[in-house]
């Protein structure tokens, strides 16, 4: 069971698998897995993702399942958005299953956030262990002084990583640069709270290795705005710790 705080939504049972990460109950409900994306890859990554993700959820068809929220109930179109145990002894909680699995990546949501620690923590064994996608082009942690290998996959989401080589603030924003490419190098942008998280002395994080995840944008380079601070990780050792 995960050391995050959820709250109950009633039980029913698995009736369809709609896609990588949505889900068809028993009783009508339309759910989206909280906290990961599980999307198909772009055609040069290789692979499936999106395939291995959807017939690993399958294995769970007609089973009794319960339904947990860790924050917002439902997204914009009215689907819910929550964790699900499939009912054993333990339970077997689906989203931690396909992380740990490399078929899925921990991703923190406005408001569903809740579990991201332990996910984040799933995703890092998956990666050390090249479990699933890890071991293959279809998961992995892109360099930021890439800047063009990065750019080939816009409009998806990815952990970017480097050496962090300048700071600059404007407004409520706050710029992270990682290379000498002033003007198509890859760029972080923190706003809201993961500005503030960055707040005070931000010239102290210039020299060291900061992780970024999110949906990659093109802005001249390519660049990730993130928002919330389970979004930005200044690495210590190999995994690295989310700022607090």
């Amino acid at each position: 069971m995960p050391t995050c705080d959820l709250r109950s939504a009633g039980e029913s049972a698995l009736a369809a698998v709609t896609g990588p990460q949505t889900l068809r109950l028993a009783d009508g409900r339309m759910i989206r897995l909280a906290e990961i994306i599980a999307t198909p890859p772009l055609p040069q990554q290789g692979g499936d993702a999106a395939h291995d993700a959807t017939s690993y959820l399958k294995g769970a068809l007609g089973k009794k399942v319960e339904v947990k929220i860790g924050g917002a109930e439902r997204d914009r179109y009215g689907v819910t958005t929550a964790h699900i145990f499939v009912a054993g002894d333990p339970p077997l909680w689906l989203q931690q299953q396909l992380v740990s699995a490399g078929l899925a990546l921990a991703a923190p949501q406005a408001d569903n956030k809740s579990c991201f620690a332990a996910l984040r923590a799933a995703e890092a064994t998956a990666r050390a262990e090249r479990r699933g996608n890890w071991g293959s082009a279809v998961f992995k942690i892109l360099s930021a002084s890439e800047p063009r290998l990065v750019g080939n996959l816009v409009q998806t989401y990815q952990i970017v990583e480097g050496v962090v080589k300048g700071v600059a603030r404007s407004g409520s924003r706050i710029t992270l640069t990682f290379g000498d490419d002033k003007k198509f190098g890859f760029r972080a942008y923190a706003e809201g709270a993961a500005a503030k998280r960055l707040s005070g002395d931000v010239t102290a994080i210039v020299g060291k290795i900061v992780r970024i995840r999110g949906w990659l944008e093109r802005k001249a380079g390519p660049s990730i705005t993130a928002t919330l601070p389970e979004q930005v990780e200044v690495v210590s050792g190999e995994e690295g710790a989310t700022l607090r």
